[in-house]
């Protein structure tokens, strides 16, 4: 087996592709003031902005998966990361909505291949006995991005000047697309160690199926209810900590800008502490729908809160409360080990993706939904060139999310539990 020391360099590789990918899906949030201003006068007009991300990110999920598949995630990652660099300059440059939507979608597009390709590249590196537990840890690391582009960067753009850092920001992917090219290998296998990948097997049907008879092998119904569920947990999460959190705050509470950036990454922080708790509980236990089905119930009792008002008298309550939805949104975590296990660990790319693609779903469809709703609740008052929501307006957003959420919950009750593929089909490793 690789030593643990190269299999983290690999997947720190990944990892950090992924943090750029989850700094610049939320960065509209600390930078909605600006974006307002210059690109998008609307409430609707910032949630589309934001959700372009999300529109290309998803239409590349399963074409990322298939090719990581075929042909490993290194010459991904490199094209990825490249194109990343290109997006977020063209995104820091722009002076047109569509030219910054554009930016948008392809960095959106090229951050597709981030949680994928990281998964695919854990299942090559490490033990399968750890995989939810290092999904967890990835998810943890991505989750940093979001923080850094919370406060530091509400900081670094009142300083700087928001263009100047997020064109700053290219440089370090241009850092990283140099240890891609150089440092980043597919398999233990291309190092001279031995794999940790299920190895093809002749008597295997699935393995030697083709694509698409693989894909009508699988067990539709089980994958069906596990990606409807996931649709509304990341969704909900990044709907706040990624766009409308900041101006709830700011309406709500009347606080400063860098008071609700600050108070807004508690979610992602949060969020990035769940998944560190859920994956490695999901591993201890051997099951995947308890962890998930908890979550779940979690973010929806927490929307309901919020939509209720109960919390709206004080903003360390409120503070508190989106600490809390943003642990137990880390639970999405398991659903990745959950779709792995449902299918044996094989194709685990494009698992990984299909269940990726319906966490995206959850993102790019809350995004604008709330924006369109805060825009039909609107009174009519602009302040500094901006319109201003009232509170009655941000409950029915919360509303809405939580009856998301609860179909959610539904799904993820109703999907066959499963016992971890680890313990039973992926005990060994395969020799080089």
């Amino acid at each position: 087996m690789p030593p643990l020391g190269l299999a983290l360099l690999m997947w720190g590789l990944a990892a950090a592709f992924y943090l750029f990918g989850f700094f610049q899906r939320v960065t509209p949030a600390a930078l909605a003031q600006e974006l307002a201003q210059e690109l998008a006068p609307t409430a609707t007009a910032l949630g589309w902005l934001s959700a372009t991300y999300f529109y290309c990110y998803a239409v590349m999920q399963l074409p990322a998966g298939l090719l990581a598949d075929r042909f490993g995630p290194r010459r991904l990652f490199i094209a990825a990361t490249a194109a990343a660099v290109a997006g977020t300059l063209l995104f820091a440059w722009a002076e047109t909505f569509a030219a910054a939507a554009v930016g948008r979608g392809i960095i959106g597009a090229a951050a597709a291949v981030g949680w994928i390709g990281m998964l695919k590249l854990a299942a090559h590196w490490f033990s399968p006995q750890k995989f939810a537990s290092v999904s967890g840890l990835s998810l943890a690391v991505g989750t940093l991005g979001a923080v850094l582009a919370g406060f530091p960067l509400r900081l670094l753009s009142d300083e700087f000047g928001w263009r100047t850092v997020v064109a700053g920001s290219a440089g370090f992917a241009a850092i990283l697309l140099i240890g891609m090219v150089f440092v980043l290998r597919d398999d233990p296998v291309d190092r001279g160690y031995r794999s940790w990948a299920p190895a093809p097997q002749t008597n295997d049907a699935l393995a030697k199926m083709s694509i698409r008879q693989s894909v009508q092998a699988l067990p539709i119904k089980d994958l069906t209810l596990l990606c409807l569920g996931q649709t509304a947990v990341t969704g909900s999460m990044v709907m706040m900590a990624g766009l409308w959190g900041v101006p709830f705050l700011t309406t709500v509470f009347e606080v400063g800008s860098r008071t609700a950036v600050a108070l807004t990454s508690l979610i992602t922080v949060g969020f990035a502490a769940g998944s560190l708790i859920f994956g490695p509980w999901s591993d201890r236990i051997g099951r995947r729908k308890k962890p998930l089905l908890t979550g779940t119930f979690c973010v929806f009792i927490g929307y309901v809160t919020l939509a209720s008002g109960l919390t709206l008298s004080s903003l360390w309550m409120t503070a508190i409360l989106l600490w809390m939805i943003g642990i137990a949104s880390g639970s999405m975590v398991v659903s990745f080990a959950y779709g792995k296990d449902l299918v044996g660990g094989h194709r685990t790319a494009t698992i990984t993706a299909l269940v990726n693609l319906s966490v995206t779903l959850g993102s790019l469809g809350l995004q604008p939904l709330f924006g369109i709703i805060l825009d039909w609740r609107w009174d009519g008052l602009i302040v500094e060139g901006v319109r201003r929501y009232d509170t009655p307006a941000f409950q029915w957003g919360f509303a809405a999310t939580a009856l998301w959420l609860g179909l959610a919950a539904i799904a993820q009750w109703k999907t066959r539990d499963a016992i971890t593929a680890t313990k039973t089909r992926e005990s060994a490793p395969r020799a080089g």
